[in-house]
């Protein structure tokens, strides 16, 4: 007799789904809000910047007695400086973002008042969402170019995104009494207002903000999340309507008018606020999960899967979105096109640990143990730290839990296999 494992049991083991959400405050800097509950009027945006952690550089090697690296340099250290800086520019027009980091590392290291180069370095780790460093960034920034509007404006999104809402908020009130005419510095304080959970003070702020230069459509998508959170909805979706009246290939407003519109129970006008913001943008992952949701709430299980292929078309390598997938179709009864839909992760990235962990999750529910066992082994050997192949080993243990009597030997002879491993 073959086994049955539930995926809701494995999945526990594997890392939770992420749940839908909805594009919720950018600021002028483009930080997102706080996610504020479900289905919710406002949610974080993604970061769109692709890459890994950017690598942060070692210090350089100092032998006592001698002198540090740049000591030699005398007066050669600002233009230095500057020659690092223009390579940092260079760099990041080139896509290279980390090698643009290590640049203007070098440039604030020969010269630390060089300006713009902290600027530039906080909002490369901004864009791969690497906050602490970015703080770092901006500080110094301000530190030794306290009129730079940007970096103080960028030092406080980035406190409030980073929980700091008492720091941010004084930095950005300082701001707007030294810019009371500037928009973007309103919109950012009403960003921070709003994470500290002050939504009358956002909404004040931000509108503000929506009279004064520059017009943007996002200062409006904005102030239409804080009129949401407050329970204003008429108000909310003039103006997301505004918004995209002003940037009408924007698909962020559409999906925060869906979101409204779901979130008050109207569902065929969500779905189609959603494919909207899909037709505007079709690698846009919210959209794309905000018409799987409702299409679920509907019942109406084959468009649903047809957007969740869509969803894996544009983001391959999501493995959780994968995973959504997975569950979704063994939820309705059709684990053979769940284990297709693993099995496509594992073609597009043969060395993807959690393709073949997340394979052979969707086998064991298939009642494919023998192959489940193999997938969750090649993982194992595919990662790299303790934490995931301890993972790997956690599934194995509950298949074996589960085992009937005829798969006993199979695991008996795993289990001697793999004894050495696991000690």
């Amino acid at each position: 007799m073959r086994i049955r494992v539930s995926l809701i049991v494995l999945t526990a083991l594997f890392w939770l789904a992420r749940p839908v959400t909805a594009v919720g405050l950018s600021g002028p800097g483009g930080s997102p809000a706080a996610d504020s509950g479900g289905p919710p009027a406002l949610l974080p945006i993604r970061s769109q910047v692709a890459g890994d952690t950017v690598e942060t550089q070692p210090a350089p090697l100092l032998v006592p007695g001698r002198p540090g690296p740049g000591d030699t340099l005398g007066p050669n250290r600002p233009r230095r400086a500057r020659e690092q800086y223009r390579l940092g520019r260079s760099l990041e027009q080139m896509g290279s973002p980390a090698a643009a980091i290590a640049a203007y590392r070098s440039a604030v290291r020969l010269d630390p008042t060089i300006p713009d180069a902290n600027l530039r370095m906080g909002q490369l780790f901004l864009g791969h969402d690497q906050l602490e460093e970015a703080v770092k960034c901006f500080a110094a920034e301000v530190l030794h170019h306290p009129g730079n509007v940007t970096a103080t404006r960028e030092l406080g999104l980035t406190l409030a995104r980073l929980g700091e809402t008492r720091r941010a908020i004084a930095q950005l009130e300082s701001l707007t009494r030294r810019r009371p005419n500037d928009g973007d510095c309103w919109q950012a304080l009403g960003f921070a207002y709003l994470a500290a959970k002050r939504a009358r003070a956002a909404e004040i702020a931000l509108r503000r903000a929506i009279v004064l230069p520059p017009s943007r459509a996002d200062k409006h998508r904005d102030l239409g999340a804080v009129l949401a959170a407050r329970g204003k909805e008429r108000e909310a979706r003039e103006q997301y309507q505004r918004a995209i009246a002003l940037a009408p290939r924007d698909a962020t407003s559409w999906v925060n008018l869906a979101n409204l519109e779901r979130r008050d129970g109207r569902l065929e006008p969500a779905l189609e606020d959603y494919r909207e913001a899909e037709r505007r943008d079709s690698s846009l992952a919210l959209a794309l999960q905000g018409q799987i949701e409702t299409l679920r709430d509907l019942g109406r299980h084959d468009e649903a899967g047809a957007a969740y292929r869509r969803w894996l078309r544009v983001q391959p390598a999501d493995h959780t979105a994968r995973l959504e997938a997975v569950r979704f179709f063994d939820s309705i009864g059709r684990r053979d096109i769940g284990v297709e839909v693993a099995r496509d992760g594992v073609r597009q990235n043969e060395r993807s640990g959690d393709a073949h962990l997340l394979l052979g999750m969707a086998l064991a529910s298939a009642e494919n143990p023998r192959a489940a066992l193999s997938e969750i082994r090649k993982a194992e050997a595919l990662f790299t730290t303790a934490a995931e192949r301890g993972r790997a080993r956690q599934l194995i243990a509950g298949l074996r839990a589960q085992a009937s009597d005829s798969l006993r030997e199979l695991f008996a002879a795993d289990s001697a296999e793999h004894a050495q491993e696991v000690r």
